[in-house]
């Protein structure tokens, strides 16, 4: 209560300073008061919560917590090292022995002066069985040799006092400080927050699924970074508009300092940096952007609630109802289902420079009409099965895939490739030159849910004899069975794509020499192609990128809270990997994935079964585990070698192969042997729960398939996968959604009409007809915007993200050499980045997977 204000007012007078954080907060919290650190809380997460060292300060320390002894069910301090007298000051944290007689002078004194008595020694409590586990828990306890306070300990021995003694522990308890329980044989103890896995949520059912949080699903670090990074942006886009103006330089720097504050973790700057953009904003000299903010009541709390809310869930919920203001201020300037024109929907995104829009090969020039560069060619179509939100579903082509219902001609093959002659289809078929995306999983599509409609398209690509060229599309088709209204077609020939007449405000338009016939070609293209995005949308949001990396962890961070106690170490390579994930999992079984929430507003499949798409490839990766390592599901899927510019499998193998050499490294500083290994009893039991029907659900798994663990080379790739999922895997699908799933016209998340390619009169028209209407369309752009672009923490940052001295001794100098071999990826990333001829060197770079912007954790 008597710091609150003073911090508060510490902001009040810093708004003007630089990114650094506030150096008089960090003064106070350096002194480590029981007030301020009583003060810190307030702004994160609770301490009972499994993600309490996650507050993303500069200088992060760890904070008391409390832990369940499993024989008693009590609650149990862990100050540990401390003796504190009657009103909480500390006396003492190592006695140092000058000699016998002073020692023991000076312990009587202290133990006069602090209340601290001697016990008598009770019988000694008879020990039950536990399991030994050799001298693994001298590696695993990272403390000094003498322990002032032994908590769970009958009695002290006298020598204790004087430095070299040890506790008596009571039954299941070890350790210098008699804080290591024990298993007995067969049992698992639950340590923390008493985490139950359940398979019956009303949302998720039948994968595992944590059954309750002991905290709200917002009061942990990711939402303050959400926040400042995320909604911010999107109000602030939203603001001008509706205003219809370009947003001043001042909204743009202060943005790029927000994003700033978030990579670094500076949670300071990102709080006073969003208070100092909207206190501004709000000023009366502003003009349009006051005049319009103060007359919707929704919006006046913003800058005040910032000023005044501790944890940033207050600001949070009222610039939600800000932006509900601005959609209805927008929605009140245009008749109801109103569509935007081409320019329109590329203006959407008033943040980014207009020009930009040219970079995603929809448009020549920003005063396009139609989307000319997305009819020339389709080098930006190909180069998104490789970089895209859904960049691992390409597979190799198989003569399974031919016939009556995707009857591609060589022909077809001729006229996209370039080549000639009879047979060079089969030819390139038996090459392994030919790559499919096959939507069979939308079995007959969607018909019109409220205005939605979605395809089952098939699409075929081919790499050119020539392997480096780029990834070609030979043939669309939009449902599995061709019809008369959905036939199968092939690519238009160059010959008519390359006919575009220019305006003098340097538009473009069909060319006065094409016939109606070939324009109609081009037009159908363009939906046969849009037909494909929008059914990768749904696909990768609810498939690759909610089931595959969301639900699946669920699992791993339920059994390691479950199993290991905090000292473990495989529990301390997994935990900053868990980070915020339960959490954000929670706000979206809530919100996004539940009726009536987002992803049932402007994805077409009825929320049941999307619901339903997400358990079966929650279940499907967990049934199958060993066919998602990295490399094996590449091979699975024949893409191992083409296409030959592949950013996300070239650059997640580096990824891959560090993260394999890392965990490779930390087993064999835990473990002397794999025998060693096969002992470890808290091991065990975290993997007994996964592999348990009624626990992880894991099959396919262990050393040979058969859920049984020998080795420390494979539990190391098994750890990997973890690891890898929870970032490298979660960055390729999440983060392209703030480039590729934002733009609208490219990636539309449902088609809003059929998309018919027979009509009579079809012109670009029936083009438009498949985008969202002007509310859906910022539905969408808003949604994949925010979900693309909040970056927390980084890949193997442990010691800077997560919390200084996690890792020590071997395992310090281990996440050192990890980082380091990021550091090399990084190298590598950036001079593929740079290659002239390439995709990435001369139109797009690929750094979604780069060290710096892939983050340890699931957290958005």
């Amino acid at each position: 209560d008597k710091l609150l204000p003073s911090v508060r007012s510490f902001g009040a007078q810093d708004l003007n300073m630089s990114n650094a954080p506030n150096p008089k907060l960090l003064d106070l919290r350096a002194q480590g008061s029981r007030a301020v650190q009583s003060f810190m809380r307030t702004f994160g997460p609770d301490d009972a919560s499994p993600d309490a060292d996650s507050i993303p300060m500069t200088e992060k320390k760890e904070r008391p917590k409390r832990y369940v002894n499993p024989k008693t069910g009590k609650e149990i301090s862990r100050l540990k090292s401390v003796v504190v007298d009657s009103k909480g000051n500390v006396l003492m944290k190592r006695l140092i022995t000058l000699s016998m007689v002073g020692a023991f002078c000076a312990a009587c004194a202290l133990m006069f002066l602090s209340g601290v008595a001697v016990e008598e020694e009770p019988p000694k409590a008879v020990k039950e069985e536990v399991v030994v586990q050799d001298d693994m828990q001298a590696k695993w306890i990272s403390r000094d040799d003498f322990c002032m306070s032994c908590a769970h300990a009958p009695s002290r021995k006298w020598s204790w006092w004087f430095g070299w003694g040890s506790c008596d522990c009571f039954a299941g308890w070890s350790g210098a400080c008699c804080d290591i329980p024990h298993l007995n044989s067969g049992e698992c103890a639950l340590y923390e927050d008493t985490l139950e896995v359940i398979h019956d949520h009303s949302v998720v059912p039948g994968i595992p699924f944590h059954k309750d949080l002991v905290t709200s699903p917002c009061s942990n670090a990711w939402s303050i970074d959400a926040l400042g990074q995320g909604v911010a942006p999107v109000v602030v886009n939203m603001l001008y508009n509706v205003i219809d103006e370009q947003p001043p330089q001042y909204v743009r720097d202060s943005l790029d300092e927000l994003h700033a504050a978030t990579q670094d973790n500076s949670y300071w700057s990102l709080v006073w940096g969003t208070l100092k953009m909207f206190a501004r904003i709000f000023t009366d000299d502003r003009g349009a952007e006051y005049e319009m903010l103060s007359s919707l009541q929704e919006c006046e709390g913003v800058a005040s609630d910032y000023s005044t809310d501790s944890t940033g869930l207050t600001a949070l919920s009222t610039m939600g109802k800000c932006y509900e203001a601005q959609m209805d201020a927008l929605d009140g300037t245009h008749d109801e289902g109103y569509k935007p024109t081409l320019p329109e929907y590329n203006n959407f995104w008033r943040l980014i420079d207009a020009e930009e829009s040219v970079l995603f090969a929809m448009v020549d020039s920003v005063n396009d009409t139609i989307p000319v560069a997305w009819m020339r060619n389709d080098d930006m179509f190909g180069w998104l099965r490789t970089v895209g939100s859904n960049p691992d579903m390409l597979r190799i082509a198989t003569s399974a895939d031919f016939g009556v219902n995707f009857d591609v001609t060589n022909a077809m093959y001729n006229t996209a490739m370039g080549e000639s002659g009879s047979g060079t289809l089969n030819a390139a078929l038996a090459a392994g030159r030919l790559f499919m995306m096959d939507f069979s999983i939308f079995g007959d599509g969607v018909e019109d849910n409220n205005g939605k409609f979605l395809h089952a398209p098939k699409a075929l690509f081919a790499v050119p004899v020539d392997t480096t060229q780029r990834l070609r599309t030979v043939a669309i088709q939009q449902y599995q069975t061709p019809s008369t209204e959905h036939p199968l077609m092939g690519a238009p020939d160059p010959g008519i794509r390359d006919s575009w007449d220019t305006n003098s405000d340097g538009s473009k338009t069909f060319g006065s020499s094409l016939s109606e016939a070939d324009k109609k070609t081009l037009v159908k293209w363009a939906m046969l192609k849009t037909s494909v995005q929008s059914a990768e949308s749904s696909y990768f949001e609810v498939v690759t990128h909610f089931g595959r990396t969301h639900l699946v962890m669920e699992p791993f961070m339920i059994a390691a809270n479950v199993a290991f106690h905090e000292t473990h170490p495989i529990r301390k390579l997994l935990h900053p990997h868990f980070e915020g994930t339960l959490h954000i999992n929670q706000g979206a079984v809530d919100a996004l994935i539940s009726e009536g929430g987002v992803i049932d507003k402007i994805f077409p499949p009825p929320i049941s079964i999307t619901q339903s798409l997400a358990v079966a490839s929650c279940k499907d990766f967990l049934e199958n585990f060993n066919d998602n390592m990295f490399d094996v599901a590449f091979q699975k899927r024949g893409t191992t070698t083409l296409p030959a510019e592949y950013p996300f499998r070239d650059d997640g193998m580096l990824l891959w192969n560090a993260i394999k050499d890392w965990t490779y490294k930390y087993l064999t500083i835990a473990y002397s042997s794999d025998a060693q290994m096969r002992k470890d009893p808290w091991l065990k039991c975290f993997w007994d729960l996964l592999v348990s029907p009624s626990g992880g659900m894991l099959q396919k798994v262990g050393d040979n398939n058969n859920g049984k663990l020998h080795t420390r080379r494979y539990l190391s790739e098994f750890l990997a996968l973890i690891i890898w999922t929870s970032s490298g895997q979660h960055a390729a699908t999440n983060f392209p959604q703030k480039d590729v799933g934002a733009h609208i016209t490219m990636n539309p998340t449902s088609s809003w009409s059929k998309g018919r390619l027979d009509p009579a009169d079809l012109d670009i028209s029936n083009w438009f007809d498949m985008l969202p209407p002007l509310h859906e369309a910022f539905d969408q752009l808003n949604t994949e915007y925010l979900l693309g672009s909040v970056h927390y923490n980084r890949l193997g940052r442990y010691e800077e993200d997560y919390a200084a001295g996690h890792f020590e001794g071997e395992y310090r100098e281990a996440e050192l050499e990890f980082q380091a071999a990021l550091e090399n990826v990084r190298s590598t990333i950036l001079a593929r980045n740079n290659e002239a001829g390439t995709m990435r060197g001369d139109v797009w770079p690929y750094e979604i997977l780069m060290p710096e912007n892939t983050p340890n954790s699931i957290n958005i």
